[in-house]
């Protein structure tokens, strides 16, 4: 693993895989770390011109930013090469689509653990994942 996607919603579930990815990555030099933060799409678009698709697109932008700042800072406080990346659209398709795009080795991911009869209910971004990932899927609890 050298060159490492890791989603980052800033739940303690991302802070870990984050950790994680950090501690392997250490002493890899060229490694390439990349950090994505994936905003769902609005549900619904407001009537009139009162707010533009546009603008809300940029506020999620701003807002995942915003989010990803502190990890790409302890990233880089690592010694990290640290790209970060936002997406707007569904979780699990965004991931693969960002992997794909920038050449990664690997997905790594914090997931809650909920189990197989709330995954099951649920359905999970880790379990999309699992059977969409083109490259290997780390699971961190």
């Amino acid at each position: 693993m050298k060159n490492p996607l890791v989603p980052y919603d800033g739940s303690a579930n991302a802070q870990r895989a984050l950790t994680h990815t950090l501690n392997e990555l250490r002493d890899r030099e060229g490694a390439q770390l990349h950090l994505l933060n994936v905003h769902m799409p609005p549900v619904h678009t407001w009537p009139g011109k009162l707010v533009s698709p546009d603008m809300i697109e940029s506020e999620f932008r701003l807002e995942s930013m915003r989010l990803l700042a502190p990890a790409e800072a302890l990233a880089k406080a690592a010694g990290m090469a640290c790209t970060a990346h936002v997406s707007i659209g569904l979780a699990a398709e965004e991931i693969v689509a960002c992997a794909e795009q920038q050449g990664c080795d690997a997905i790594v991911m914090g997931t809650r653990g909920l189990g197989a009869v709330s995954g099951l209910v649920l359905g999970s971004v880790a379990q999309k994942l699992a059977h969409l990932a083109p490259v290997p899927l780390t699971l961190v609890k």
